[in-house]
Formats: C-alpha cells, structure tokens, sequence
C-alpha cells in the first residue's frame, strides 16, 4: 500500500499543474498539424492534454530538438501521450483520495515547484550567458591541457607466422619488392587479418605488445620492421602511417563543457543572491548529536606500529576530470582522454 501511494503522490504534480486555455474553442487535429498546439490531443475524465503538453514533454525527453515538431498522430506522439495519460490517471486517483492535501504531498508539491522553477532559470541563464564564445574558450583550454596525453598513434600492418625460417623467407620476399599487403594476404597465417592484408589499424604503443610496441616507437612512416617474435608467434611489420592522437572534439564535449558552464553560472547566481537577500535562520546551529562519543567498552591498546609509507603520486593523473556534473558519474570503462580535463574558473 506504501508503494502505491508514492506513485499516487508522484503523479500528482501534474494534476496540481492547471493548463491553459480550458474554456478555448477545440481545434481539429488538422489544424494541430499545421501549427495550433491548443488543440486538445486527449481527454481523461473531463482533464485535457493539449497538443502543446505533448510536445513539450517530447522536448523534455530529448525526443525532438528545440524548434522541431512532433507530428499528431505519428507513433512517437501517441507514445507520449500515453505517458502523459498515465500519469493524469495516476495524479487524479491521488487527488480522489485526498493525498493532495496531506502534509507531505503540499511538501514535495511546493519543493518540485522550486526545483522546476529552478531549473528553467538555469535554463535561461545558459541561453543568455553561454554563447558559441564561452563554449570555444572552454573547449581550447580543454585541448591544451589534453595535448600531453595525447599518444602516437601508428597504422600498422603484419605478416604473422608459425616459425622463424617461415618469417625469414617472407622478409627476402619482401626484400624483392613485393607488396606488404599482398604477400600478408598470400603468406600470413592470421586468418583474421590476411585478406585485409594484415591491417590492425592505429595503435598506440600503450595498446601492444611490448615487441610491437618498440616497432611503433622506433620503425618511421613506410618502414618494415625486423623480424621479431612475441606471444603471437614470429612477425614482420609495417608502419604505414604515424599520427598523434586526436583529441575529442568540440562537438564531442559540446554537452560536457555546456553543463560545466551552467554550473559555472548557477555558483554566481547563487553568490550573488544571496548577497542581496535578507536570510534569516530562526534556530541557532547546535553541535550535532553524532559529536557525543558513545558509550562504548574501554578499547583494547595496540602497540604503536609505524605508518606505512605514502604511495608515489601518480604523474599520469596530473589532468583532472573536468566537473561537468555536481555529483561524480558512475564508473565506466572508457578512454580517459575522451573526457576533458578541468580548467580553474576565471
């Protein structure tokens, strides 16, 4: 029952809502189609959802871009509406059982509100204060302070093959001229990568082996490695092409660098609030109860044992995540290099 009612309480926000222009004439779905979105695209039990809350919501999950139109009755428009009437649904059982005017429904009602609110003014903030300007400065900080992670990167083809007079004798072949990539298709034995004639694509150094990890390093642009054996079994190499990493790009981190600034925004605002507001906190703050010790049984001494020692700093976490969020995001696996390091606010 507990669970239940939450689900009512969170619906009700949408029925505490009033939505315009309830006494208005209906337009015909038509004329929705051509651009009036006070048509009426549903009714549940006498409460109206215009075209108009459709499309908003459309925009809210991201569904349409600002500017665009979610046609009625296209299958993506009714898939919101359905939403929208579940939720109405659920926000008019709750108004029937009186769950709007409990203490804790007017709390959460009054505190969504704020947020909402509070939430549109970053909005605004961000279409006034961040411009193409800020988003470029931001992203070329970004793009310095990367530029040292950014690792060589070699495009690479092989020959692989089962012994070492087998690897001899496809270097003197190569020795006469033949094609890297035609002889990797006739004579390599890796089934994988043989009729691409041997291509492994860009690596870093940091990606390969150790073996092949010295060929990117030391063999230049159109160079053929020695022969040399690793784990794989014995190979010949050639470097095709060597270029530095590319860092991610402005349109990449657009999203990242535009909630960073927004956050930016939302700091100053909130600074310079309340410099002019009149706050007044009608209980003085006391020590926490968590601040009496407990009553515990005495604790038994150990003997003082030295510290160990502190672990060397890591010099390849010299660049911190930029924070683009005011909570860390979950864990993933990713390159870190695709994610911008941070730049001290002005």
């Amino acid at each position: 029952m507990v669970f239940g009612t939450r689900w009512l309480l969170l619906a009700v926000l949408a029925a505490a809502l009033p939505m315009a222009g309830c006494g208005a004439a209906n337009p015909s779905i038509e004329e929705a189609a051509e651009g009036d979105l006070s048509t009426e695209a549903a009714s549940v039990n006498g409460q109206l959802i215009y075209v108009s809350d459709v499309e908003m919501e459309a925009r809210m999950k991201g569904l349409v871009k600002p500017g665009e139109r979610l046609a009625p009755g296209s299958a993506e428009f009714d898939e919101v509406l359905e939403e929208l009437i579940k939720v109405k649904l659920l926000a008019i059982a709750a108004v029937d059982r009186g769950l709007d005017g409990e203490p804790e429904a007017r709390h959460r009602l009054n505190k969504a509100r704020d947020q909402i609110l509070m939430n549109i003014l970053l909005e605004r903030l961000a279409e006034e204060k961040i411009d193409e300007a800020a988003l470029r400065k931001m992203y070329q900080a970004q793009v310095e302070l990367l530029a040292p992670t950014m690792e060589t990167q070699a495009h690479v083809r092989h020959i692989l093959a089962p012994t070492k007079d087998a690897i001899d004798s496809i270097a003197a072949e190569l020795k006469t001229g033949v094609d890297f990539a035609v002889l990797a298709a006739r004579r390599s034995s890796d089934s994988a990568t043989r009729f691409d004639g041997g291509d492994l694509g860009y690596l870093t150094a940091a990606a390969a082996s150790p073996e092949l990890a010295r060929v990117i390093r030391e063999v230049p642009r159109g160079g053929v490695s020695r022969p040399f054996q690793d784990a794989l079994g014995w190979r010949i190499v050639k470097v095709e092409d060597v270029r530095r990493k590319r860092p991610p790009s402005i349109v990449e981190l657009d999203d990242k660098i535009r909630r960073f600034l927004r956050e930016q925004e939302f700091e100053k605002i909130l600074k310079e609030l309340r410099a002019d507001a009149e706050i007044v906190k009608r209980n003085p703050v006391r020590s926490s109860r968590m601040d009496a010790p407990a009553a515990t049984a005495p604790a038994r001494v150990e003997p003082a044992r030295p510290e160990p020692a502190a672990p060397a700093p890591d010099a390849s976490q010299g660049i911190m995540i930029l924070p683009l969020a005011p909570a860390p995001p979950p864990a993933e696996t990713r390159d870190p290099a695709t994610t911008p390091a941070q730049v001290a606010p002005q």
